[in-house]
């Protein structure tokens, strides 16, 4: 998610990128690899500025930020306190392009930012703008098998949290048959059989992005599954 966001920033033309993250490993995480990453891409990061979760105000920063000039700033944070940077950005004056991570894909953080987080650009998952998407893509193929399934029994629209468990599940319901026909579950045979399929399973679509899992890499998602978002008219888009 990193690279895709900072590849995208690069090509906006931007050089000189403020950066402000939560003071734990979410935003010291994204602040490695943004420090790893933007020399490689032409980037200068100006600053590195944090602030605690439940901390009620980002004056502070912001101006700090802001004292430095920068093309653009990359905010790394996670759920309702996504907001508060960026909005004390744009009340400063702050015109330049801001960027998030996925950690702000929730209604909650366009309801609370309202004005202040359109424009917003960040890398994020399938299921946030499968609906852009064009109607054979299998990407948006995998959503609406669990956006039918999910309504059908909730009577209401899902959200990222319950498309990730989806996710789960479905990766298991590809590696268990095979693993169910050397072993009983339940067994310490039947785990270690279930942990080789889920290391084979290949180009799986699900909410989250294409899975491509080995015994090298747990992970299984690469940059096909970084989809380029931007907050346009109150909602989550796919950005041209």
């Amino acid at each position: 998610m990193a690279s895709a966001i900072l590849k995208y920033i690069a090509k906006s033309g931007a050089k000189m990128l403020g950066f402000i993250g939560v003071s734990d490993g979410y935003g010291e995480g994204h602040y490695k690899e943004v420090g790893r990453l933007a020399p490689t891409l032409g980037l200068t990061v100006t600053t590195h500025e944090v602030y605690a979760r439940a901390d009620t105000s980002v004056t502070g920063q912001a101006l700090k930020v802001m004292s430095t000039n920068p093309d653009a700033v990359f905010i790394a944070s996670a759920g309702t306190p996504t907001v508060l940077p960026q909005q004390a950005l744009r009340e400063r004056g702050y015109t330049g392009k801001i960027f998030q991570t996925h950690g702000v894909a929730s209604e909650e953080f366009i309801k609370l930012g309202g004005a202040t987080v359109e424009g917003a650009i960040f890398a994020g998952e399938t299921f946030i703008v499968a609906a852009d998407l064009l109607a054979g893509d299998p990407f948006r193929h995998a959503t609406e098998q669990f956006v039918t399934a999910y309504e059908a029994v909730n009577c209401q629209k899902p959200n990222m949290f319950a498309a990730h468990l989806w996710d789960v599940v479905a990766l298991i319901g590809k590696a268990a048959p095979n693993a169910l026909k050397t072993t009983k579950p339940g067994t310490p045979e039947f785990r270690a059989a279930l942990r080789d399929e889920l290391e084979r399973g290949q180009n799986i679509y699900l909410n989250n992005g294409l899975s491509n899992m080995s015994k090298t890499d747990h992970n299984g998602y690469d940059e096909r599954s970084a989809f380029l978002i931007k907050i346009e008219g109150g909602k989550f888009r796919l950005a041209k």
